[in-house]
This record gives C-alpha cells, structure tokens and sequence, in this order.
C-alpha cells in the first residue's frame, strides 16, 4: 500500500483518480460532503481554510482509503498564526475488509496526516460522522483521546411522520410562524445570502461568542450550488436562515443556521430555518438530515434542548483529539477566553 498526498485540488484531478474516489466515496456507507473531492475543491478558495487529501492505494491500485483534512485559522498575523488547527469532518474513509485492514489503512493514513500537520496546526480534532469503536484503539495508539460528544439525526422517510417524531411545540411553531406569513426558501440571490450572514455575524457576536467564518465561505456555498441555502421570509424581509451542505441525496446537514427570534409573539424563524432542510430532505428522497453536533453529554447545553426536539435519533459518536503543540494551545486557549469577554 502506498499513500499519496494532495495538497491542492489540482494535483489530485492530475493524478488522474478523480472518477475512481468519487466512485469510491459514493459507493462507502461512510461517504460524506466532507471527505468529497467536491468539498476539497470548494473549500481550498475560501480565506482561512487550507485543505488536503491523503488517499491509500493498494497493492493491486484499488483506492483502500481517504483522509481529507481542512487547516483553519481566523484573522491575520499573530491572531491567525495561535488559530491554526486541523478538522477532519466524517473520516478517514476505510474500506471495510477486515477489522485489521482497516486499522492498518487507518494507522497509515493517521500518521501520513500527522507528518503534514506537524508544523501547520496546534491541535488536531476528528469530528466523527459515524461510529468509530472499531478504531479507537487505533486511534489511541496514534496519540489521540477520545472525546464524547452528541448529535442528531433526522429521519427524512416521511414528512407527516418527521412531523409526529417532533415534540408538540416544534409543530405548534411551524405552525404558527406559517400562519403569521413566515415562508421558507431557497436564497434567491447575493443579498439573500449577504441578510442570513448578518443575522448570523449577530448571533456569533452576541451569543456564541467564537469566531465565525468571513462572508466569503457562504457566497461561494451558494454561488457554486453545491449544496442549499434557505431563508425564512417575513413581511418581505430575511429573518433567517439556513447552510446545508448535501451529499448524493443522501445527506443534508446543518453547517450554520440562525433566526431573529423574538420579532414577534408566535413568530419563530429559527425553527422554520432549521425545518427547511428537514422539509427539503423528506420530499427529494434523503436518508436523513444531520445536526452535526450537539455538545459534551456532561454540559447543559442550550442548543442540544433546541434540536432534540426536532425528534432526531440520539448518536454519541464522539471526537478524537490530539495537542500537537501545548504551549501554544494553552495561549491559544487563553486568547480564546479574552476574545469571548471582550466582544
């Protein structure tokens, strides 16, 4: 087995495996947006994100795995040089052999992708899509913790029965927000986009308090049509809205979501933001919708009472971290803090 690495996405389409991965990602139950050559292509041109993927190839040529990591940083200088980490959303993609193929394909890919990271991030974090028990002495024996954490999936089977599997509320919301004339959606153009973000930058301004892609990411999610951005309407004005990557009309996920709730009594654009994926999802075939997190099982947390409620099956696949350089994560952590007090 020999693995290669990809920098940029145009030595990957050079390489000539274009076909074969994407035969491979769509045919692997664990295939995902965030381990696609589509999201290698689309995320490289966006400010503050580096990718690269890394593929296994057999002895026989036959692709045996993938790994597809994004670098981050936020800002310029010295603010973006104490950011820079690495996600890796949904992989490493293995065939599944065996149990010690896999976890030999993994360990490869694992420690080719520690090798590039070594000197371009502070910390290392899998955010896992599916359930990895099968890799975590792998991973372990790599140098990284596992970490529990939550998420939700949404059945897109039936609308009426999505509906049903939601609490009493949810439904009561919807409702609602219709009968005072909110609609759903898709963004229709630039400002469109340009008003979601907005509503968004206030939300991570006011509540969330971390730092928050530039606008960029989210005009170019929109203008490459890889996936669907909703907005909820009100009185002719955007009052929420919705990122949703898709994957092969299996898979819609929530990436970045907001609503200015509180404009009115029986008025709840969050919720219609977030329905809008769900709605899409059930009446163009998805498998399900994914929430892409909701927090350490060990924390009260707010946004996990908000999604559970959409009546989503509860998975606790966890995440896998590892500190590549600790005086700077410590900084980096400290600047963190100060950043959340001051804004």
């Amino acid at each position: 087995m020999k693995i290669q690495l990809f920098a940029t996405h145009a030595q990957f389409k050079e390489a000539g495996l274009l076909e074969a991965f994407g035969d491979f990602m769509r045919a692997h139950p664990h295939g995902n947006f965030f381990q696609s050559a589509t999201f290698f292509e689309f995320i490289e041109d966006v400010p503050g994100y580096q990718p690269f993927l890394l593929v296994a190839i057999s002895d026989k040529g036959s692709i045996a795995g993938s790994l597809l990591g994004v670098f981050q940083t936020n800002g310029t200088g010295v603010k973006s040089w104490l950011s820079r980490r690495l996600i890796v959303w949904g992989g490493p993609i293995v065939v599944p052999v065996s149990t010690a193929q896999t976890q030999s394909v993994t360990r490869g890919l694992l420690d080719e992708m520690k090798k590039h990271a070594n000197s371009r991030s502070i910390y290392i974090e899998f955010r896992n899509f599916f359930d990895t028990a099968a890799l975590r002495k792998t991973f372990e024996q790599s140098g990284f913790v596992f970490k529990p954490h939550l998420n939700y999936l949404v059945k897109c089977d039936d609308e009426a029965a999505a509906k049903k599997r939601m609490s009493s509320s949810r439904t009561r919301q919807i409702k609602s927000s219709v009968k005072m004339g909110a609609e759903i959606m898709e963004a229709r153009s630039e400002e469109d986009v340009v008003a979601f973000y907005k509503i968004l930058h206030q939300l991570y301004k006011e509540k969330v308090r971390k730092p928050l892609p530039s606008h960029e990411l989210f005009l170019k999610f929109w203008q490459k049509g890889i996936g669907k951005t909703f907005v909820v309407l009100h009185e002719e004005k955007v009052v929420g809205g919705i990122m949703c990557p898709v994957f092969e009309n299996k898979v819609i996920y929530e990436w970045y979501v907001c609503g200015m709730d509180g404009l009115a009594q029986g008025l709840h654009p969050s919720v219609l933001a977030t329905w809008a994926p769900i709605e899409f999802g059930c009446r163009n075939g998805f498998e399900h919708f994914d929430f892409m997190g909701a927090g350490k099982p060990d924390e009260d947390y707010g946004v996990r009472e908000f999604k559970a409620r959409f009546g989503g099956d509860e998975v606790a696949y966890g995440r896998y971290e590892i500190v590549v350089n600790k005086p700077l994560f410590q900084i980096g952590k400290i600047g963190l803090k100060i950043y959340q007090t001051v804004r």
